[in-house]
């Protein structure tokens, strides 16, 4: 009887050296050898070059046979095992029904209340308004993560300080949370579960709140009305989405989250203006490009839902007044379309991607904008403290 269970554990080795042997031939993942001694006469050398241990164990993951399969395996096993904090390597947790969060380091804010007070002052000297928007990230309490899993994070306690001292300085703030508590919002119905931006009637409402402070604080005379949802076509995608956070986790791991497109119900006529200088015209439906709702792809492959609404500079021919350049992040793909219905004249910058010679203020000032509304997700404070940070240069308003 031993020696048949011996044999049988013999035979299910072999098999599973065969299948390691296969997936690695099948994927090509062998040449990762031939990079691996690359990378090792790079270190012999004695010279830097692009070759990292962490861009080889990347390459070689991704070319592995079956990798979306691996994925799914690992996620299912993960979640049956009630594993929320397996993924804390890659920042990531999940906290209630698979609902992904993320930390943010403690920071002064002195670099970010610094940039942002100097750039009012500059706008305030030249006639023009400044509006913060603070978005939300997708939590307001900080201690969740000490109770969950004995970690801190202090993203809302970043931005309670931050907001403290541009309020005290007389720099003109709106912050989405104060209003979602306001009105009784749950941050959990203001997210996808498994990406990090909002959901698309989140973003509608907020866009409502960011109108009611060009109101409040720039003295302009928005109908809010149009932002009321009820105003709006909508067509639903019921369990459609898979995020960013989602596809590092895995569908079987998160599930799928329902999406939702919101256009107006009410006729839009505007002029775009591409970046050669050229325009056209159009409607609300050039903001979005459905071509991203396809049901038949990989949710691992295709483009993420969220950005099907487009950063398109534009004139809105039904609205008279307004001119805004709205200083933004990935959010404000839907906030900018959104925002364009009554304003005038709509622009868009994110800071993390302009060249080294834009100068923002000769910009702000050859455009004649009347305000500029700067709406940056919580988590930007604080990124400059990290050099390697995508997000290092956000606050960077003295170009």
């Amino acid at each position: 009887m031993t020696r048949d269970k011996y044999f049988v554990k013999k035979i299910v080795a072999v098999v599973f050296l065969a299948v390691l042997a296969f997936s690695f031939l099948k994927s090509g993942s062998w040449q990762a050898v031939a990079t691996f001694v690359a990378y090792l006469q790079q270190s012999a050398s004695g010279g830097e070059g692009p070759l990292t241990l962490d861009v080889i164990e990347t390459s070689f993951a991704g070319d592995v046979w079956k990798h979306n399969e691996l994925i799914n395996l690992n996620g299912y096993l993960a979640n049956k095992l009630n594993q929320h904090g397996q993924y804390s390597d890659m920042g990531l947790y999940v906290i209630g029904d698979c609902y992904i969060v993320t930390t943010s380091p403690e920071t002064s804010t002195d670099y970010e209340t610094e940039q942002t007070v100097a750039f009012r002052d500059f706008l305030e000297a030249n006639g023009v308004n400044l509006l913060y928007v603070n978005e939300p990230t997708k939590y307001v309490d900080d201690s969740i993560f000490l109770q969950e899993f004995g970690i801190e994070s202090y993203s809302n306690r970043n931005m309670d300080l931050f907001l403290k001292r541009l309020r005290a300085a007389g720099v003109n703030a709106v912050d989405l949370r104060e209003c979602m508590e306001a009105e009784g919002i749950s941050v959990y119905d203001m997210f996808y579960r498994t990406d990090h931006h909002w959901t698309v009637p989140a973003a509608l409402w907020a866009t409502g709140k960011i109108a009611e402070g060009l109101n409040t604080y720039c003295g302009y005379n928005t109908d809010l009305s149009y932002f009321d949802e009820q105003n709006f076509n909508r067509t639903d995608y019921p369990e459609a989405l898979l995020g960013e956070q989602g596809r590092l986790l895995a569908q079987t791991y998160t599930g799928l989250d329902d999406y939702t497109e919101l256009k107006p119900a009410y006729e839009t006529a505007y002029t775009f203006k591409a970046g050669d200088g050229s325009t056209y015209e159009g409607t609300f439906d050039n903001f979005v490009d459905e071509s991203f709702y396809n049901l038949e792809n990989d949710v691992y492959e295709t483009p993420l839902w969220h950005y099907s609404y487009l950063h398109l500079n534009c004139i809105n021919n039904n609205v008279e007044s307004g001119k805004v350049l709205l200083v933004g992040d990935s959010y404000d793909n839907l906030t900018h379309a959104f925002l364009s219905l009554q304003v005038h004249e709509v622009d868009f910058i994110c800071l993390r991607n302009i060249p080294e010679d834009f100068s923002l203020r000769d910009y702000i000032l050859e455009n004649g904008y009347d305000t500029v509304v700067v709406a940056y997700a919580q988590f930007m404070v604080g990124a400059h403290d990290d050099p390697t940070s995508a997000n290092y240069c956000m606050f960077g308003f003295d170009q």
